[in-house]
């Protein structure tokens, strides 16, 4: 029975397994319009060619990692930083 709630809950497509991307939007929940209006906005600022696609090239071109400590004390380089950030997206 609980395990029937916790799929009900997390499975939206109902094809028996939980993903990620649905137990985070099940534990976070709907955005409301004043955070929707703000990722768009975001994201258009990012879209550089306006292609509706966030590329790395897109990104590249908005993140700056020259005042990242590990930047900083050469530790890493601003390449390394983008793809440490780019790796919480998976």
């Amino acid at each position: 029975m609980e395990l029937e709630a916790i799929f009900d809950a997390f499975d939206p497509d109902n094809n028996g397994e939980i993903v990620y991307d649905e137990f985070l939007r099940g534990i976070m929940g709907d955005m409301n319009a004043r955070r929707i209006a703000l990722s768009k906005k975001a994201f258009t600022k990012i879209d550089q060619d306006g292609s509706g696609i966030l590329d790395i090239n897109d990104i590249r071109t908005r993140y700056n990692a020259k005042k990242h400590p590990d930047v900083m004390s050469g530790k890493q380089t601003e390449e390394d930083i983008l793809y440490e950030f780019l790796d919480t997206f998976e």
